[in-house]
């Protein structure tokens, strides 16, 4: 909680406390002994009632280093990946870019050679984005 808090990810406590449990990663910076970032991940149902996985990451900005959120997502598919072939499992994850710097074109191409497409726009303007893990 603390972390996302510290770093103004999320200000309100009650949320940070909600996604603590939903926390499937996390990055530690072993010179500073602290937390480098985090990826959460939650298990939502589509309006058909199939379920996927809906996936948030926040690496500190002092943290970020030039490929450590792919390796951090590729990680997370191999997860899921994991997963798929159980009944009920996501068949997909799917990501809000809440970070408008993701929706440049440079980073859309790793994000589509990830196997992400886009899927739309949340009510307040912020693109989504899914990937099919069969």
């Amino acid at each position: 909680m603390t972390f996302w808090l510290q770093e103004g990810a999320l200000a309100n406590p009650d949320e940070a406390w909600r996604r603590s449990w939903e926390v499937a990663c996390v990055l530690h910076n072993v010179e500073s002994d602290s937390i480098a970032g985090a990826c959460t991940v939650a298990i939502r149902l589509d309006d058909q009632g199939v379920s996927y996985g809906f996936v948030r990451m926040f690496i500190r900005p002092a943290s970020r280093l030039a490929g450590l959120n792919v390796r951090l997502m590729e990680k997370t598919i191999e997860g899921f990946k994991g997963l798929a072939r159980e009944n009920g499992a996501p068949g997909r994850l799917v990501a809000t870019v809440e970070n408008r710097k993701l929706e440049r074109r440079a980073v859309q191409k790793i994000l589509a050679k990830l196997g992400f497409t886009q899927a739309g726009r949340t009510v307040d303007g912020e693109l989504v984005i899914q990937r099919s893990l069969h």
